[in-house]
């Protein structure tokens, strides 16, 4: 299943319309930003304080990427942009999402992949930004740490290099775990100078290490022996394996609220089961599940499948279905279902045709899972971005408190991110 997502993931799209804003939207519990069909930066306001335009000169040579909140209140978003033979990657931040953002930051010779604000403050105004790139000349990725201080001034600080890379945020903001090269697991201590503590296990079968979101406890897939992968809950007092022996590529994410674990064996499906004792306490009764997001309130979790039911197809029927993806380059249609944790009880909605951007995101979920917010800080809304009837990408809004309900088109835009408050 994520192999599919992969290889129909589109390049750079071109920019064809402008952004408008519907003239009735609920009340906002939040800010939504997002990337418009015309390239740039747009946010809206919450309790319904309108639309904002962050940038006015995307272009065919200026690509404003991935906004990207912090807890605090700022946004962060990116452009690469080339000039003849140079490429460089422009950081900009706004310090409220309602005024346009300074560049604090170039990078030559780099193009930007992700990035992931510190949950806390590292001094009263100072903010830190993990920042994924990669390395034109190094041919591979690298992780960069933006420090952004209310002060208008910036640094930057390497914090390694590999292939693929991935990181997360402890939740006090003073070290970071990496998964590196699928070779080896690190811990990066932001406030001592940056000393990698390499740990003793090797990377399983998974992609995004998870830092607990409520204490110094960290998430990650161990190789066994037998080839298999370990859950394994580590600290800085020692290592227990939660969930033994999973073959299979592993995806997993802790609830806001660090009491459960979700996790999934090659896209099968989802298992809640309790962060102390490894026992189950939800499962869906799907299979097919290639991405899963935590609500904010830690009591639901919605998760993508394919619209067409698993198992409606032979093997060779989608193989077929595959290639013909590839060859008319269109996206799956996928289907949201919500599951509540306590009574087990699943509620599916109907099909949509994710944008290009919306299925990079899913494809590496449990990496944006931990940085970019689908869910509406109330735990109400899920913001995900589609295509329209007419092919145009909109970006909708699901309202989860209502029994039947249908999809709201809010606006244009290729993808979209709630705001933390």
């Amino acid at each position: 299943m994520r192999k599919l997502l992969v290889l129909i993931i589109a390049a750079m799209l071109g920019f064809a319309g402008s952004v408008n804003a519907q003239d009735v939207l609920p009340t906002l519990p939040g800010q939504i930003a997002f990337i418009g069909n015309d390239g740039n930066v747009y946010t809206l306001g919450d309790q319904g304080s309108g639309l904002v335009a962050i940038t006015n000169d995307a272009s065919s040579s200026r690509q404003y990427q991935w906004p990207t909140w912090s807890t605090d209140g700022r946004l962060a978003y990116f452009s690469t942009r080339v000039d003849g033979d140079t490429l460089a990657t422009d950081v900009y931040i706004s310090n409220d999402g309602r005024e346009p953002g300074e560049v604090t930051q170039t990078i030559a010779d780099a193009a930007f992949t992700y990035a992931y604000w510190s949950p806390q403050d590292c001094e009263i105004g100072c903010r830190d930004l993990g920042i994924l790139l990669s390395d034109t000349n190094a041919g591979l990725f690298t992780v960069q740490l933006l420090r952004d201080q209310l002060s208008d001034t910036t640094s930057m600080q390497l914090v390694g290099q590999g292939a693929p890379f991935y990181f997360s945020w402890s939740p006090d903001g003073k070290k970071m775990l990496l998964q590196r090269n699928n070779a080896r697991l690190e811990i990066f201590h932001v406030a001592n100078d940056g000393i990698t503590e390499t740990l003793t296990e090797i990377p399983g079968m998974f992609q995004s290490p998870a830092w607990s979101p409520v204490d110094d406890r960290w998430l990650f897939g161990a190789l066994t022996d037998e080839l298999s992968t370990d859950i394994v809950i580590g600290s800085s007092a020692e290592s227990r394996t939660l969930i033994p022996n999973l073959a299979g590529r592993l995806a997993f994410s802790w609830s806001p609220n660090g009491n459960f674990i979700a996790y999934t064996v090659d896209s099968g499906s989802l298992q809640v089961v309790d962060a102390q004792t490894g026992a189950l306490v939800s499962s869906s009764a799907s299979n097919g599940i290639y991405s899963f997001f935590w609500s904010p309130d830690s009591t639901r979790i919605a998760y993508i499948t394919l619209a067409t039911p698993p198992g409606s197809l032979s093997a060779g029927n989608k193989s077929l279905a595959k290639a013909q993806l590839v060859v008319q380059q269109q996206a799956p249609s996928l289907s949201w279902s919500i599951l509540n944790i306590e009574t087990g009880r699943v509620r599916r909605y109907g099909a949509f045709t994710p944008t290009n951007e919306m299925i990079y995101l899913l494809s590496f979920f449990d990496q944006f899972a931990q940085s970019h917010r689908l869910w509406s800080p109330d735990s109400r809304y899920l913001l995900y971005a589609e295509r329209a009837v007419d092919g145009s990408p909109v970006l909708s809004l699901l309202d989860t408190a209502q029994a039947d309900t249908v999809p709201l088109s809010i606006t244009q835009g290729v993808i979209g991110i709630w705001s933390y408050n």
